[in-house]
């Protein structure tokens, strides 16, 4: 038989039936009938057999029902994703990742009584300003937290990290200190930052010693100045004698 590239792509100026031995169906091109040209196009070799139907997956020790390529959906599409249909996917490590996400020249602090550039992190944060990270699959953790945890040390339960560069995004060590909530709230700008800085009461009385109660369930400064002249008024007097 000739070589199959010697036979012209139409069939009328070859032969009228195909080539191949003990085949007598009508050509379609090159020589060969439908079957063995879809075979010589797809394997080379129009004698070669179509491939055959698995009926499970060809990886060792997998049950599942076959899909394409000889494996089942599992190992097929890893097949697809990463071209082995036992690997997996190259996960980076979490550190790596974090480290991608900070700005190690970020901006010099604006106050507090530490030195050096932020390192400002860039990704996601939360609506107090504070970095977040996704650790792992459903971890999320403060930026901030996790960059002390990753160069210095577990930070112990209880115990908050106060941002010494007033920079809530910086995840610089150096610009960190490990305190109690308590202190962390004395040193921040809050509502109780306010009022402990306060010197007087609303009506102008001096918070001193002699004319200063710290009421024991609340916490809270109280005037006696003001409460002697709530006390005055008369329906505070009239109070007892309405319950009787």
């Amino acid at each position: 038989m000739d070589s199959i590239e010697s036979y012209p792509l139409h069939t009328k100026r070859g032969p009228k039936t195909c080539t191949m031995p003990d085949c007598e169906t009508r050509v379609v091109a090159r020589g060969l009938c439908n079957l063995h040209y879809s075979r010589w196009r797809r394997h080379g070799d129009p004698t070669a057999f179509l491939p055959v139907r698995h009926d499970g997956c060809s990886v060792d020790g997998c049950d599942g029902a076959h899909k394409h390529s000889g494996y089942c959906a599992k190992h097929y599409s890893r097949w697809r994703r990463w071209g082995d249909p036992e690997g997996a996917r190259k996960t980076t490590p979490a550190h790596v990742r974090f480290w991608a996400k900070v700005n190690k020249s970020g901006p010099m602090p604006a106050q507090g009584r530490v030195t050096g550039a932020c390192w400002q992190w860039t990704a996601g944060k939360t609506k107090q300003g504070y970095g977040s990270f996704t650790r792992a699959k459903r971890q999320m953790v403060l930026a901030h937290r996790y960059s002390w945890e990753l160069l210095r040390s577990p930070i112990p339960e209880g115990l908050v990290i106060d941002h010494l560069c007033r920079n809530r995004a910086c995840v610089n060590p150096n610009h960190l200190e490990v305190v109690t909530l308590a202190e962390n709230t004395r040193r921040g700008f809050g509502v109780s930052t306010w009022n402990r800085l306060k010197t007087h009461c609303p009506a102008g009385h001096p918070y001193s010693a002699e004319n200063t109660y710290i009421n024991p369930t609340r916490n809270i400064r109280i005037c006696r100045a003001c409460a002697r002249q709530r006390d005055r008024q008369p329906n505070r007097r009239n109070r007892g004698k309405k319950a009787a």
